[in-house]
């Protein structure tokens, strides 16, 4: 009987050990240097930040506070820090998330109005994120807020914990290739197949385009033959038509363009439904901007034009249009994503979404050439030109057009659309 107090310390102890253990090791491994104590050799930047992506930014973004802030997608983070930096501008942060949704950009946005004195904010806002089922309407940010704000959620936190061990795994892998080859037990596990239902899908993951890669039913590959309703001089564009001609562009893709423009294309596109609630959401974006000095700019983001193609293939060119014009209301669109020789240029595309690194240099020079008026800064991004440029000045100035207050000019495989009083 008085061995009890003893069982009963112990397990206490026990319990207390067990429980402290995710605390001690977040605070040593920190996965998304919260206090920054360890120096392990981490790859931080690749792990962490894929893992949850508004989580690392949340928590590293009150150490810098820039002024000018890149929102966005994947294609807005290709805008890097250092992009910026090597042009001498030290004053921007990418808080740009891969796979991002307007629900994201938003509640960031929100998160910044409340915490920065912001001078520049550059949204990126491709047409298909405006749809509200995109990415499921996936919204991170008020988790990573909640996280960042509480370090007792964030050491006691189970995914920032198993976040850590993948970054361990990765910098040890030889010690963890030695522990998977020890055994304590007799008898070695089976890898079989769990003899279980499987769980009821959805409408939304039946109709998955990834589930029928193999099917005999699968997308075209070219252009879709539509009512003359849905083709340029049927969408009432008027003069705007020849800015829109008819994409005509036949080669053999690399198989994963291939397979983006034909699969991804038709899942972007074949159920298309802009959002009322986005549409506000980027309407009290600008407003706030408006309000409060702060210069806004919409980018959209460059598709290899045979991406762009399926645009039109599924009736929707028109909304199309129609979204730039909206978008110029509120503030200068930035538009890269029309058949131009950039974006039938393949060498400047890693997929048919995303572009590489020298022309996300480009992209950011031009940025730059777009928002800041210091010399030294606009020599150095003018030496980036090529195959690239803003109508910044009259010489830029390829095409322009103009009906009632909307202007849009044309220069060298980019389109500024923007409003004039009047």
């Amino acid at each position: 009987m008085k061995l009890r107090p003893i069982v009963y310390t112990a397990a206490l102890a026990l319990t207390g050990i067990v429980a402290l253990g995710p605390v001690v090791f977040n605070a040593v491994v920190d996965a998304y240097d919260h206090n920054r104590l360890f120096d392990l050799g981490l790859d931080k930047r690749e792990i962490s930040v894929k893992a949850h992506y508004p989580l690392y930014k949340m928590i590293e973004y009150p150490r810098i506070k820039a002024s000018t802030v890149v929102l966005g997608d994947s294609r807005a983070r290709a805008l890097q820090d250092r992009y910026w930096q090597e042009l001498g501008r030290n004053d921007v942060y990418n808080f740009a998330y891969g796979g991002a949704t307007v629900y994201e950009i938003y509640d960031t946005f929100d998160y910044l109005r409340k915490n920065v004195d912001l001078e520049t904010l550059i949204v990126s806002l491709p047409l298909r994120s405006m749809d509200a089922r995109f990415k499921g309407g996936m919204n991170r940010v008020p988790e990573a807020i909640s996280i960042a704000n509480d370090p007792f959620a964030y050491y006691t936190n189970w995914f920032v914990a198993k976040t850590g061990w993948t970054l361990l795994k990765d910098r040890y892998p030889s010690v963890f290739a030695s522990l998977n080859d020890i055994s304590l037990w007799p008898v070695q596990r089976a890898n079989a197949a769990e003899f279980a239902g499987r769980d009821m899908l959805s409408v939304e993951a039946l109709l998955d385009p990834a589930l029928c890669d193999e099917c005999v039913l699968t997308t075209p590959n070219g252009t879709l033959v539509l009512p003359a309703i849905h083709r340029h001089g049927g969408l009432g564009f008027g003069h705007w038509a020849r800015y829109w001609p008819e994409i005509t562009i036949d080669r053999d893709l690399p198989q994963l363009f291939a397979k983006q423009v034909g699969t991804n294309g038709a899942a972007d596109w074949r159920r298309f439904k802009q959002s009322d609630d986005l549409w506000d959401k980027v309407e009290e974006i600008a407003r706030w901007s408006n309000e409060n000095d702060v210069e806004l700019i919409f980018l959209i983001p460059p598709t290899i034009s045979e991406m762009q193609r399926r645009i039109s293939d599924f009736g929707l060119s028109a909304a199309n249009h129609k979204f730039r014009e909206r978008l110029s209301e509120l503030a200068m669109v930035v538009d890269l994503d029309f058949d131009a020789p950039f974006t039938r240029e393949l060498n400047n595309f890693t997929d048919a979404y995303h572009f590489g690194s020298d022309p996300a240099r480009k992209i950011v020079g031009e940025l730059i050439l777009l928002t800041d008026s210091n010399d030294d800064q606009q020599t150095k991004a003018i030496a980036r030109r090529k195959g690239l440029a803003c109508p910044v000045s009259g010489d830029d100035v390829k095409n322009s057009h103009s009906e009632g207050t909307l202007t849009l000019l044309e220069g060298n495989s980019c389109r500024i659309w923007r409003r004039t009083n009047g």
